[in-house]
C-alpha cells in the first residue's frame, strides 16, 4: 500500500533525473501528499517525456460522473492487467510518479508510529503508476488522475507493511512508459532488498492537514 509520500526535489531536479523535455509545470514542495490531492507525474508525450500535474486517485474514462466507485489511489499489480478500472490504462498511459519518500505506519489504533521509506542512494522514487483522462459528456469538464501501483512486500519491507509500492529503475524508465503490456509486466515486483532504508518521523504526519519539512525534519 502507498497512502502518503513526499515530493519536495524542485522541478529542475525532476527534469535532469527524468531527462524531461518541453515546459516544466511550477509546484511546491510536499511533505505529505495524500489520495486526491494533485502533484506531479511523468508521463510520456508524442516525442519526450514531460512532467503533468494530475490528481491521486485514478478515475476511469468510462466513468459517468467522473468519479470512482471505490479507492483507486492504489492499483494491485497482481490483477491491474484485468481490472476493468485500471485495464486500458496499463494498456496504454503508464505513467512514473517521482517522490522522496513514502509513508507507512506501525502500532496500535490511537497511537500509530510514521516511518519514511526513502532510497538508499539518495536518488528519487520512481514510483510506477497509470494514468487517466475523463471527460464530461458536454466536454466542459476533465480530470486527469493517476494511480500508484503496488505489489506483495520483499522481506525486509514486509516488517512494516505486507504492501509496497512498485519502485522503477531508472534502466526501466523507457520499458515501463513506451513498451507493450508484455514488456512492461514484468516490472512490477518488490524492489531489492536493501535499496530502501527507514526512519521514524514526526507525528504531525498522521494529520493529512499538516504540511512543511518539519514532518520529516
Amino acid at each position: 500500500m502507498c497512502g502518503r509520500f513526499v515530493q519536495k526535489k524542485p522541478v529542475s531536479e525532476l527534469e535532469s533525473f527524468f531527462d524531461i523535455k518541453g515546459p516544466l509545470p511550477n509546484f511546491e514542495p510536499r511533505y505529505n501528499v495524500a489520495p486526491t490531492q494533485e502533484v506531479a507525474v511523468v508521463v510520456m508525450g508524442p516525442l519526450h517525456r514531460q512532467i503533468a500535474i494530475k490528481k491521486w486517485g485514478l478515475i476511469p474514462a468510462w466513468s459517468k460522473e467522473g468519479k470512482a466507485e471505490f479507492a483507486t489511489f492504489n492499483a494491485r499489480a497482481e490483477s491491474v492487467r484485468e481490472k476493468p478500472t485500471y485495464a486500458r490504462a496499463f494498456q496504454q498511459r503508464r505513467c512514473i510518479v517521482p517522490a522522496d519518500g513514502f509513508y507507512e505506519w506501525t502500532g496500535p489504533k490511537g497511537a500509530k508510529v510514521p516511518h519514511l521509506f526513502e532510497r538508499v542512494d539518495g536518488a528519487p522514487l520512481a514510483l510506477a503508476g497509470l494514468h487517466e483522462t475523463w471527460r464530461s459528456k458536454d466536454g466542459k469538464e476533465q480530470i486527469q488522475s493517476f494511480t500508484i501501483v503496488v505489489t506483495a512486500a520483499n522481506r525486509w519491507m514486509s516488517f512494516y507493511h505486507e504492501r509496497m509500492p512498485v519502485i522503477l529503475e531508472a534502466a526501466d524508465f523507457d520499458t515501463w512508459l513506451k513498451g507493450t503490456p508484455n514488456e512492461a509486466a514484468p516490472l512490477m515486483h518488490a524492489a531489492a532488498e536493501g535499496a530502501l532504508k527507514e526512519r521514524v518521523v514526526s507525528t504531525l504526519v498522521n494529520n493529512v492537514k499538516n504540511e512543511g519539512p518539519e514532518l520529516v525534519g
